[in-house]
């Protein structure tokens, strides 16, 4: 008894293809992407805890900005291309961290944050400005703006 295996040549050789086809694919796209990624450092923004938040929020002369976050937190999820993005735009001007809510009750608990995200934004370790829900880089840069009233000379820059 022969069997006839020609019939299945075909779907085989387009698999191998198609296969073929997405890895190269994907190592093309994989290799510029780290390409870009080592053209310029990334300036992440600075993860605070329980521990390390009161003595970071004294910053001295700079103005602090905090993303109080959690992890199962969609708008916070989607605001920390943001936050990620004034930590580049104003390193060496802002203070710009981050504290995850879930893993820091006890800052959770003495700031009394509710809502998520927050951001507050702290001159010389006073709370002047607080933002409650997803916020754009317009807003917290206007927010950090009329901090520097308060915190004169930073000269933030746009």
């Amino acid at each position: 008894m022969q069997r006839n295996f020609s019939r299945f040549a075909f779907p085989q050789t387009v698999l191998a293809i198609t296969l073929s086809l997405c890895q190269f694919g994907c190592v093309n796209r994989q290799e510029k992407l780290y390409t870009e990624q080592d053209s310029s450092p990334r300036v992440e923004p600075l993860q605070l805890t329980d521990r390390t938040f009161q003595d970071t929020i004294r910053g001295g002369d700079q103005l602090v900005l905090v993303d109080m976050w959690a992890p199962w937190c969609r708008p916070c999820i989607r605001m920390k291309p943001t936050i990620q993005e004034l930590a580049q735009q104003l390193t060496g001007k802002v203070i710009v961290a981050e504290l995850n809510v879930d893993q820091n009750p006890f800052i959770k608990e003495k700031y009394q944050v509710n809502h998520y995200p927050t951001v507050l934004i702290f001159s010389r370790g006073i709370e002047v400005k607080r933002l409650i829900g997803t916020q754009s880089s317009s807003i917290l840069l206007d927010a950090l703006e009329a901090a520097k009233i308060v915190d004169d000379g930073i000269g933030i820059e746009r």
